[in-house]
């Protein structure tokens, strides 16, 4: 009783093998058939080779039959005698590859019959399969939107969530080894749903990728899912969200913070900031730059941006940030022929950006006379096109490769779509972009000055401002590496802070690139008759801090480094504080090599 036990549990696990694998990822099945199917042949012609030829020698029929024999395999046929009592198969090891072979040959047969008749069948033990490891939910599901969930997909539970079926997402949805929802409850992201795949408690983490083709769709479906959540006890701490083409500010009530139930992580941009933030990790301005044994800049930065659309607006506003050096002055020329109509934009929204930088806005296109004699007159070393097509931007860029040719002074050519950045001939997609990691830096940022519980409890009491601002300190950690000539390794090992001349010099260029993040985030210096008034608020207890003014969008340190210590004095003054707005910019340089620790 108990061998029938045993031979019932074996045979039983063996089935559930044989009927999960046809489950698994387009590639993955494709990789275990041929196997199966090198194994089954082997066997058949080994065995029935074996068995005609020790019974009848060799002969055309001997072959003809054994062909026909290893055929009839993939059938489930079997013909045992032809090698019963052959002295080979009087060894169990034998016997036993020769049923597994007949067992491979049929399943290859039973596998190609399920992917063309057991579609609905595959499915509903792919929802079934959904309940083990992380999950990744995508909604507004496209071959393009499956792409930005990048490296964050391998090896997940894939939910594709779409509005009506959709044959490219299925075919994608089988290669991932996923399931598509097509409509119903999945569009309604109902809790329902969210328990017919298995999301329920706190058992597994769960990503939820809103990166469909409309904004306000993507934003609407990641706060009706959120009662979804709450409903099945899913802890927050297990949640993320990446909402794209929509900003963080409207996004952030999103947030898990304090009582409020919310996702656990967030990113949340349009794809413009996203790719422009690419750009500058890849090719940032200060790397066209040559440093002096001060850590002073040598040289100005000169940039130009074709097109001032929502990408020209976004690369210009980061490389403006990127691009303030001390001892460097930064200039900038957009073309565009519609500027006239587009420049309304940005001095309404950042109002102190063009007052504050030499950025030249030409009402000209990329093939006017004006243009090249710009380029002529003040050789850029880079150049954005973000025009409003890929055909567009690899016409102009063409046009320039002709140009300068293999000239020494050549600048960097840098193509932007709101999907990808083409620097130099090398493209870098947003699916390339690992948001997490991105982040997980300035979490260690503000975790070093919040000091509560955890970077992520941190990261999450923060508003969307104070996150973008750590992004914008620690995307510039690699200027001050190389405005001090010193490696990472070097930096975090104790060779930091550098001698007291070049320190310096980064704490002033650090105060450049803040403020240049203020102003290109709306931002404008104080006044002095508004200065005045907040000291008397303060006095009064109306208002708690002086400098900043966060309802009008004003700050009082949007003033040149020399003038830091008067204003410090001033404010301490008025609150009998002792606030150092240099000590402040000297901190974030200092706190660099702690940060890159921890960040590993």
């Amino acid at each position: 009783m108990s061998n029938t036990i045993i031979v019932i549990i074996i045979t039983a696990a063996c089935f559930m093998a044989a009927i999960l694998s046809l489950a698994t990822s387009k590639a993955a099945n494709s990789r275990i058939m041929g196997v199966c199917a090198v194994i089954a042949i082997a066997v058949g012609i080994a065995s029935y080779g074996y068995g005609y030829s020790y019974r009848d020698g060799f002969s055309a029929t001997v072959v003809l039959k054994t062909l026909l024999a290893s055929c009839r395999m993939f059938g489930g046929i079997f013909d045992y005698t032809v090698v019963d009592g052959t002295p080979l198969f009087e060894h169990e090891a034998v016997r036993v590859l020769y049923w597994a072979g007949h067992f491979l040959a049929f399943y290859l047969t039973a596998n190609a019959a399920i992917s063309v008749l057991g579609r609905r069948m595959m499915k509903h033990l792919r929802t079934a399969m959904l309940r083990w490891g992380d999950m990744c939910l995508v909604y507004d599901a496209s071959s393009d939107s499956i792409r930005l969930t990048g490296e964050r997909r391998k090896g997940r539970a894939m939910v594709l969530v779409t509005e009506r079926a959709d044959e490219s997402v299925s075919a994608m949805a089988d290669a991932l080894g996923g399931v598509e929802f097509p409509g119903g409850r999945a569009l309604c992201a109902d809790s329902k749903f969210l328990k017919g795949i298995g999301v329920k408690g706190n058992r597994r983490p769960v990503d939820v990728y809103c990166i469909g083709s409309d904004p306000s769709r993507n934003l609407r479906y990641a706060d009706a899912l959120l009662p979804a959540l709450r409903e099945q006890g899913v802890n927050p701490e297990t949640t993320s969200l990446f909402l794209l083409g929509v900003s963080e500010d409207r996004a952030d009530r999103l947030l898990a913070q304090d009582e409020r139930y919310g996702y656990g992580a967030l990113f949340a941009c349009t794809q413009y900031d996203l790719i422009a933030r690419l750009v500058v990790k890849k090719r940032p301005p200060w790397e066209f730059v040559r440093f002096d044994a001060d850590g002073r800049a040598r040289g100005d930065l000169r940039v130009v941006v074709v097109g001032f659309g929502k990408m020209g607006i976004a690369v210009l506003r980061q490389l403006i940030v990127n691009g303030q050096l001390e001892g460097s002055v930064f200039h900038a020329e957009v073309f565009d022929r519609r500027m006239d109509d587009l420049r309304g934009f940005v001095e309404a929204c950042y109002p102190a950006l063009l007052s504050n930088y030499d950025i030249a806005l030409h009402a000209a296109d990329a093939d006017s006379a004006l243009f090249y004699q710009r380029l002529a007159a003040n050789p850029p070393s880079l150049i954005a096109l973000c025009t409003s097509t890929r055909k567009q931007n690899a016409e102009l860029a063409d046009k320039l490769h002709r140009l300068y040719g293999s000239r020494p002074d050549r600048p960097c050519i840098i193509q932007c779509t709101p999907d990808s950045a083409l620097i130099d001939d090398v493209e870098y997609r947003l699916d390339s972009v690992d948001v997490r990691a991105m982040d997980r830096t300035a979490m260690i940022l503000n975790h070093v000055y919040c000091g509560g519980a955890s970077p992520e409890a941190d990261w999450r009491h923060c508003d969307a401002f104070s996150r973008a601002s750590c992004r914008a300190a620690v995307d510039f950690f690699p200027a001050f590496l190389k405005a001090a000539n010193v490696t990472p390794a070097e930096a975090t090992s104790g060779k930091w802070p550098p001698a007291p001349n070049v320190l310096e010099n980064l704490c002033r260029t650090e105060h450049l690139r803040w403020c240049a993040f203020y102003l290109a985030m709306g931002y404008r210096p104080m006044s002095e008759a508004e200065l005045t008034n907040r000291c008397e608020q303060y006095r009064r207890g109306e208002i708690t801090r002086i400098a900043k003014n966060a309802d009008d969008l004003t700050h009082t340190c949007l003033a040149p480094w020399e003038r830091l210590d008067a204003l410090s004095r001033r404010e301490n003054a008025v609150t009998g504080g002792q606030v150092d707005y240099k000590a402040m910019d000297r901190n974030n340089v200092l706190a660099m090599p702690d940060i890159l620790r921890q960040v590993g």
